[in-house]
């Protein structure tokens, strides 16, 4: 059994700013950077928070900037240790699984992995550590995309903070021994219509069967039929109040709160990022969510937001955490 990583870090005190969802948007990147290390350097900020997906941008491969933007967070961490929070998104989550992720018809993950070259193991290592959700003193509990129906299932949810990628990842691999895998790769290869070295080509940017990533897509198969990926998957890459309506979702907002809270404050609400938002936020789930878009999902892209708010101070309404939202094009709060 691998040593499994802290899933949820907890935020006793200090001022938070949190970002979400740039996808590959370096200039944007580097503006969110430098405004948190000004208000850091002013006493004004003592934590940055990046909300998952931060890579896979859908324009031209010259403006996507992913990987640079991965390995600056990469140093930073090293320069600002638990001051900095990366959580993981469901497109970061995609490369630790070798799965195709792609919405109509644009495919994201071949470019990413392509582009990593030497930095594969460390890249893929730094996103095997990141954490999936935080809590705060302040009642504010943060993650990627926001909750989902397994919330409300104790069991579930113990499985999901202490999960381990690694561990899931050898479960799949286990089911495809190498003694059969000149096989499977054949098989794969007929479902998919095309031979399987075509498929880790284009999808992994692998040519050399030698390559010791060469079998992940095949792995992949076996691994994303695991119980325990299926988990993942939902609490990643579903469309939250979208998929499910106000009412019911608004239940497994709840339910996640309650979970974060044991042992703990009790988290009053929840900040995300991954889904769209006209005007660079919303409050869905009763009161009980502000769904926030930095980059990519805010429309129009010129209303892409920040948010600012002390870890420490109790917040229990919504409306609390509405003046800390900053933007990015219109400079930095003055105090």
């Amino acid at each position: 059994m691998s040593t499994i990583p802290n899933r949820v870090v907890s935020l006793d005190s200090g001022v938070v700013m949190v970002v979400t969802d740039l996808h590959g948007d370096w200039p944007l990147y580097e503006r969110y950077r430098d405004i948190f290390l000004a208000l850091r350097e002013r006493g004004l900020a003592d934590t940055l928070v990046f909300a998952g997906d931060f890579i896979h941008s859908e324009g031209p491969p010259e403006t996507d900037r992913s990987l640079d933007i991965v390995l600056d967070l990469m140093a930073l961490r090293e320069t600002l240790g638990p001051r900095l929070v990366v959580l993981l998104g469901n497109h970061e989550m995609a490369h630790l699984y070798a799965v195709v992720l792609s919405k109509g018809d644009h495919t994201y993950t071949p470019r990413f992995e392509a582009a990593l070259g030497s930095h594969r193991d460390a890249v893929l290592g730094f996103f095997d550590s990141l954490p999936f959700f935080i809590r705060t003193r302040a009642g504010v509990a943060v993650c990627h995309a926001g909750a989902f129906p397994q919330a409300t299932d104790r069991e579930a949810m113990a499985q999901l903070l202490a999960y381990s990628h690694a561990d899931v990842w050898a479960r799949g691999a286990a089911r495809a021994p190498l003694q059969y895998r000149e096989q499977l790769r054949l098989r794969l290869g007929e479902l998919s219509g095309a031979p399987y070295a075509d498929l880790v080509r284009d999808y992994l940017a692998i040519t050399d069967p030698r390559d010791p990533h060469y079998d992940d897509y095949l792995i992949s198969q076996f691994a994303m039929a695991e119980p325990a990926f299926d988990l993942l998957w939902t609490a990643f890459t579903e469309s939250n109040e979208l998929q499910y309506g106000e009412v019911a979702y608004a239940r497994y907002v709840e339910a996640l709160l309650r979970c974060l809270s044991e042992g703990y404050t009790p988290q009053s609400l929840l900040v995300t990022g991954h889904i769209g938002c006209r005007n660079g936020y919303r409050v869905v789930a009763g009161g009980r969510q502000l769904r926030l878009a930095s980059g990519a999902h805010a429309y129009p892209y010129e209303s892409a937001r920040y948010l600012l708010f002390d870890a420490g101070k109790p917040v229990t309404d919504v409306k609390a955490l509405l003046p800390g939202i900053g933007s990015v094009f219109h400079g930095m709060p003055e105090n």
